[in-house]
């Protein structure tokens, strides 16, 4: 369990410095991901640290007891789910992204709040 713990601090943190970044600077967010999606290089790096990461987790700790343990494991199958995404279809990625991250991004901060604490 502490790993779950451990794990949901981590994915806590993340999501509220990067809900906190949306708000703050939200309109150079577009710029941002057009030039990430420009490095192909970049783009597949970021894949295969997202897949090898989320790979270890779901390996050793991978569980659906209890709200806390699924809801830490759901979010590391989506992350393993955008790394694939990012090695397979990046263009269609890129497109998503760039277009409509301001709807899904802003939930972060408060799905962060919940995993922190």
């Amino acid at each position: 369990m502490e790993i779950t713990t451990l794990t949901a601090q981590i994915l806590g943190i993340y999501l509220v410095v990067s809900g906190l970044f949306i708000i703050i600077r939200g309109k150079s967010m577009s710029h941002l991901l057009k030039d990430f999606f420009d490095h192909p290089a970049i783009v597949y790096l970021t894949g295969v640290i997202l897949i090898f990461l989320s790979s270890i987790y779901l390996l050793q700790y991978s569980a659906w007891n209890g709200i806390g343990q699924s809801l830490v494991t759901l979010f590391v199958w989506i992350i393993m789910l955008k790394g694939l995404s990012y090695l397979f279809f990046p263009q269609t990625l890129s497109e998503i992204t760039i277009k409509k991250f301001k709807n899904s991004f802003n939930i972060y901060g408060l799905i962060g709040l919940y995993l922190f604490f």
